[in-house]
């Protein structure tokens, strides 16, 4: 609760009076302009850094490997791109951090490390290609079993598909 009234109510507050001030000392139309600038700086590179990461995380599946790197980056840039299109100079200055990667590379650490107390505290359970990995009840939710689901070619060489009612793949239709 506290944490929403800090950024709700005290951000939008700290940022219109840094508005005020930097308005004060270059101008309305300055300011104005600045806002607009940075916005727009916000918006191409969010743009060129986003797809900068999902060419990497497409060659680190590629590779055979989980993006997980990249999915952080992902979400710092996405975070971002956000908070530069926010009006304000302070949420301006955090945004265009976020999109700088030597920032994102030194800030892994410390946003995996939340993602893992997160997953720790909470009930969820991550399943990578049926390996249970992370915290939370084994099994599916409420207790139910893990059901894994493919695909199968019918014996008639039709598509994969799901099963018609009254026959199994290994049995026709």
């Amino acid at each position: 609760m506290l944490r929403a009234v800090l950024f709700f109510v005290v951000a939008p507050i700290v940022e219109l009076y840094v508005v005020v001030v930097v308005a004060s000392a270059i101008g309305v139309l300055p300011t104005v302009a600045l806002l607009v600038l940075i916005s727009l700086i916000g918006a191409w590179l969010t743009k060129v850094e986003g797809l900068g990461v999902l060419r990497r995380m497409g060659d680190t599946i590629d590779a055979g490997q989980l993006p997980a790197d990249e999915a952080l980056d992902g979400v710092m840039i996405a975070s971002g791109g956000v908070l530069m299109l926010l009006p304000g100079f302070i949420s301006g200055i955090v945004g265009l951090l976020l999109l700088l990667p030597p920032v994102r590379y030194a800030l892994r650490p410390v946003a995996g490390w939340w993602v893992r107390r997160r997953l720790e505290r909470s009930r969820a359970r991550l399943v990578v290609f049926g390996a249970g990995v992370g915290y939370g009840p084994v099994g599916g939710p409420y207790g139910q079993g893990v059901y894994d689901v493919e695909s199968h070619r019918w014996p008639d060489g039709g598509d994969t598909g799901p099963r018609p009612p009254g026959g199994t793949p290994e049995l026709g239709a």
